[in-house]
């Protein structure tokens, strides 16, 4: 295997936030770091724009390769991988990545790819999405064992798992990008999803931690009086290992989904719920038609509105144990990387 990953100039930064070129830049000291930790260091390629990059090794290993997958389409050098024979798309925003192509006609750089994938599970299957001319095949977010599990952490410390020890957490950008609109509807981000659960600390008696990107104002406001608690994300999102900390030491995951998710019935399946899930940690997602496609009830609950995420969190706290060796199934038979990478090669 070998990871690509791009860059812009304008996402260069140093620590005080200034952009810089790629030698000074916390970006590159961050890649090293996490690819040596890893043990990549030595088959991944960072792509910056602007900035002269090694391609040789990249071209060799692609030159070689059987498989080529490309997040979102965020990779644009078709040039590198035009000699392997399977080239897949794999869509991580199922509702919004169609109706930005069909209706918006934004470039989605959806050419030069043979295999279309998506973390919908719904989608070829239901969901109701325009129709971009592709036949996307459902993928479950497959998750490392290895890396992703109770014994691969130990006990989890640090000031991560300090600030979600024991606390219904997730991590979420608030508002992420506009909203959009295909036949009539619209189709939301979280922030309404969100509102929607306002009153669920009151409701549950959970005071539930959320690891965002909402600044002050009003609306944080209205949060934090309804008993809900914000974090910024830099001490939990700038290391993977703090990450993974946070979420194991989390009590579980309380989340909804983008509106659009649930508006199109995509299915749509967090790649974060399978972290949770994978360290022994309940999920508690909103519906968006993924309950056809994944065992729900124990470990992993879905909700459609407030009062049910008011009672299935009761339910779970009723018999924790339960859930949490629950959830941790959910991981192995579902979503281990060993069995549904698999599956989803099958495809091609």
């Amino acid at each position: 295997m070998w990871l690509v990953e791009s860059l812009r100039a304008k996402e260069l930064k140093n620590p005080l936030g200034q952009i810089v070129p790629l030698a000074d830049s916390v970006n590159l000291a961050h890649w090293k770091r996490t690819l040596r930790e890893i043990g990549w260091d030595d088959r991944a390629t960072l792509l910056v724009e602007g900035e002269k990059v090694e391609e040789l090794p990249l071209r060799n290993f692609a030159a070689g390769a059987d498989l080529f997958l490309n997040l979102s389409g965020h990779f644009k050098r078709p040039d590198l991988v035009e000699k392997v024979a399977s080239r897949v798309y794999v869509d991580l925003d199922p509702a919004f990545t169609q109706i930005w192509a069909k209706v918006y006609q934004s470039p989605m750089n959806f050419s030069g790819h043979n295999a279309f994938w998506s973390v919908g599970l719904g989608m070829g299957r239901g969901a109701v999405v325009p129709d971009t001319g592709h036949e996307w095949k459902a993928v479950v977010p497959p998750v490392s064992r290895k890396h992703w599990s109770n014994e691969a952490v130990g006990l989890p410390n640090g000031r991560a798992a300090d600030l979600g020890r024991n606390r219904w957490t997730t991590v979420a950008h608030w508002y992420g990008y506009a909203a959009v609109e295909w036949e009539g509807r619209e189709y939301g981000n979280k922030a309404p999803e969100f509102e929607k659960l306002r009153a669920w600390p009151s409701r549950s008696g959970v005071a539930p931690l959320v690891v965002t990107d909402l600044g002050a104002g009003e609306e944080r406001d209205l949060f934090e009086k309804a008993g809900w608690e914000f974090h910024e994300p830099g001490p939990v999102c700038s290391d993977w290992r703090e990450y993974r900390n946070f979420l194991a030491s989390s009590r579980g995951e309380f989340s909804p989904a983008k509106g659009g998710y649930v508006t199109a019935k995509t299915g749509w399946f967090s790649d974060r719920s399978v972290l949770y899930l994978s360290l022994g940690r309940p999920v508690l997602l909103q519906e968006t038609g993924w309950s056809s496609w994944l065992p729900e009830g124990v470990g992993l609950v879905s909700f459609q509105c407030l009062d049910e995420a008011v009672e299935k969190v009761k339910e779970i706290e009723k018999d924790y144990a339960v859930h949490s060796r629950g959830a941790e199934k959910v991981a192995v038979e579902h979503l281990d990387a060993k069995r549904s990478i698999p599956q989803a090669l099958a495809w091609l």
